[in-house]
Order: C-alpha cells, then sequence, then structure tokens
C-alpha cells in the first residue's frame, strides 16, 4: 500500500461540559451563555499538546492530532490542565460574584470530562 492511500494514525479528543444542559435549561440566558463561552476558551486555551481545534458545539470542544500514540502521561498532563484551568475559573466566578441570578450562583455545579480515541 503505498503511503498516499495509507490511513493516518490520529487523536481525538473531546472535553464536555458536564451540567450542561441543566444549567442552559434552568438559568438565564444572557449570563450563561457569556459563562460558557468563556469556559470554552479556557479550554482552547490550554492545549498543550498542539491540538488542532475542529468544532465546538455546544458544550464540548473536538481536537484532533495526526500522531503517533501518546504516552498515558502526556494524555493525563493535557487533561489535567483542562480540567485544573476550568474549575480555577469557577472558582473565581464562585469568589467574585456579583449577580445571584440562576447562571452566576449556578456555575460551581458544572465540571469537565474527557472522551478520547485513538484511531
Amino acid at each position: 500500500m503505498d503511503s498516499n492511500n495509507s490511513l493516518k494514525k490520529s487523536l481525538l479528543l473531546i472535553p464536555d461540559i458536564s451540567g450542561f444542559t441543566k444549567f442552559i435549561n434552568e438559568t438565564e440566558i444572557v449570563h450563561g451563555v457569556h459563562i460558557i463561552s468563556e469556559l470554552l476558551e479556557i479550554i482552547i486555551k490550554e492545549n498543550t499538546m498542539g491540538l488542532k481545534l475542529a468544532e465546538i458545539e455546544g458544550d464540548a470542544v473536538l481536537f484532533y492530532k495526526y500522531t503517533e500514540k501518546p504516552t498515558l502521561k502526556e494524555l493525563y498532563e493535557q487533561c489535567k490542565d483542562m480540567f485544573l484551568a476550568f474549575h480555577q475559573h469557577i472558582k473565581l466566578y464562585e469568589r467574585d460574584r456579583i449577580c445571584d441570578c440562576g447562571s452566576c450562583s449556578g456555575t460551581p455545579d458544572l465540571t469537565l470530562k474527557f472522551i478520547m480515541e485513538m484511531l
């Protein structure tokens, strides 16, 4: 098989905000959209593995990279960086909140999960 027809090894990584559906359905849209946008930007900013951004879909970010299989430590560190930055930002909302709307007070209920696949 020639190299042009061979399949490239790929990593898919999807950080997904848990609690998003309840957050959006039960809170004020104006602040909710702003908060989710900021949290998604933080996830994207913490991309330390040089992953390519394919799509943002609601509460999830689809990253990919054509690469050899990364080590478990590399994957763990990437997810840890995103998770910690995400929750540090939520702690700032909790500490500095000046609004008592459902979005602002419900932000601490959000968390982050990861889905990954090597193809």
